[in-house]
């Protein structure tokens, strides 16, 4: 799977690519600090989208909406800091939501799941 990294925060960027590098089923992974430059990244192709609660440039549910319309098939995982933002963003059509002031004990198997619920391939093509 390849993943798009949306987030203007540089420590939680770093954070979600240390864990994602040792998923044996990530094949790539992109960055974006602001929503524009997610939407370009997205263009090369990403079947799960971290994106930022509120990153800089759209709304965020715009960005989710040009997400989804562009790339139906998309995993989108909101990550935010406050619980309002969960409601806001699993409104708005992401396929889940993650506190980033809370732990999450097992991120990628989180992903595997979610990719799997959508019905996204999370291994390469055979």
């Amino acid at each position: 799977m390849r993943v798009l990294i949306a987030d203007q925060r540089p420590s939680v960027r770093a954070a979600l690519r240390a864990v994602l590098e040792h998923d044996p089923l990530c094949e790539g992974i992109d960055e974006a600090v602001e929503a524009r430059g997610a939407l370009e990244a997205l263009a090369f192709g990403a079947d799960v989208l971290l994106v930022e609660w509120g990153l800089p440039g759209l709304s965020p549910a715009a960005l989710l909406a040009l997400a989804r319309e562009h790339h139906a098939d998309i995993v989108i995982v909101a990550l935010g800091r406050c619980s309002a933002a969960r409601d806001w963003s699993l409104a708005a059509g992401a396929d889940f939501y993650i506190d980033t002031t809370e732990p999450v004990a097992n991120f990628i198997g989180l992903v595997h799941e979610l990719c799997a619920f959508t019905g996204r391939p999370i291994a390469p093509a055979a």
